[in-house]
C-alpha cells in the first residue's frame, strides 16, 4: 500500500486503524489525497475490492492550510518594498528596482547591445586610463575629503545616468555582460540612449569583472562614467 500511495504523492504515514481499516497521510493538500482515493477505490488485492474514502475533518484542515498559504502570498504581493537610500537620499523606484535584482547566475557572454571596438589596444588602453584615473581620484581623496564635485570617475547605472544629464560625462565604460532583467535592461537602454543625444562615447570592451579589476576592485562593477580624464 505504502509504494502505490507514494505514486501520488509524499507518505506521511500508513496505520491499521481497525481490522481491514488502513489509515494514509500524504504530506500536501487534499488534492494528492483525493487523486489517491479515486485510484484506490475499486482496485483488487488480495482478492479483495478495495474502498477508500476522504473524511470530512481531513478535507476542512488542508482547506484550511490552503487559504492560510494563499493569504500568506497575497501579503507578500501586497507588501510594500523597503525603501533604499544613497547616504541620506531616497533612491528613486526605478533606481531602486535595479539594485532589488535577484541573484541571476552570471554571464560571461557579450550580450548583443554591446558594440566592441574593431581595435585589439582599445582594451589595453580602456585598462590603463581606468586604473590611473582610479589612483589620481584615490590620491585627490587623501589630499582633500571634499572632492566630490571634482570626482574624476563615478560608478553605477543611476550615477552615470545623472552624470550624462547634466553633461558632465565625457565617457563611459559598460560592461559587455550585464544582467538579463527588466528593470535592468530599462536602465541600460536609458544610458545609451543620453549618451547618444549628448554624443557620449561608451565603450563594451570589458566584462563587469574586468570594470571592476580595471580599477583595483574585487566586485563586479556595471557601469564606469568617465567626467575628467586629465592626466590619464
Amino acid at each position: 500500500l505504502r509504494e502505490l500511495a507514494g505514486s501520488y504523492g509524499t507518505v506521511v504515514s500508513v496505520d491499521l486503524v481497525e481490522e481491514s481499516t488502513v489509515k494514509i497521510v500524504f504530506q500536501g493538500t487534499s488534492t494528492i489525497a483525493q487523486a489517491a482515493a479515486t485510484g484506490f477505490r475499486g482496485m483488487v488485492m488480495g482478492g479483495v475490492e478495495l474502498e477508500a474514502a476522504i473524511p470530512d475533518s481531513a478535507l476542512v484542515d488542508s482547506e484550511m492550510a490552503d487559504g492560510t498559504m494563499e493569504n500568506q502570498a497575497k501579503k507578500e504581493e501586497s507588501k510594500e518594498p523597503e525603501k533604499l537610500f544613497s547616504g541620506d537620499k531616497l533612491i528613486g523606484d526605478s533606481w531602486a528596482e535595479c539594485k532589488r535584482v535577484p541573484k541571476i547566475p552570471n554571464s560571461s557572454n557579450r550580450r548583443p547591445y554591446a558594440t566592441m571596438v574593431e581595435d585589439e589596444t582599445a582594451k589595453p588602453l580602456i585598462i590603463e586610463m581606468l586604473g590611473e584615473l582610479m589612483r589620481l581620484q584615490k590620491r585627490a581623496v587623501e589630499e582633500d575629503k571634499n572632492t566630490k564635485t571634482k570626482r574624476r570617475l563615478v560608478m553605477g547605472l543611476r550615477e552615470v545616468a545623472k552624470g550624462i544629464r547634466t553633461r558632465k560625462m565625457k565617457m563611459v565604460c559598460m560592461a559587455n555582460n550585464l544582467d538579463e532583467y527588466g528593470a535592468i535592461d530599462a536602465k541600460l537602454q536609458e544610458i545609451l540612449d543620453l549618451a547618444y543625444q549628448e554624443d557620449v562615447p561608451v565603450f563594451f570592451e570589458l566584462s563587469k569583472r574586468g570594470l571592476g579589476k580595471a580599477i583595483g576592485k574585487t566586485i563586479k562593477v556595471a557601469v564606469i562614467g568617465i567626467q575628467n580624464a586629465e592626466g590619464a
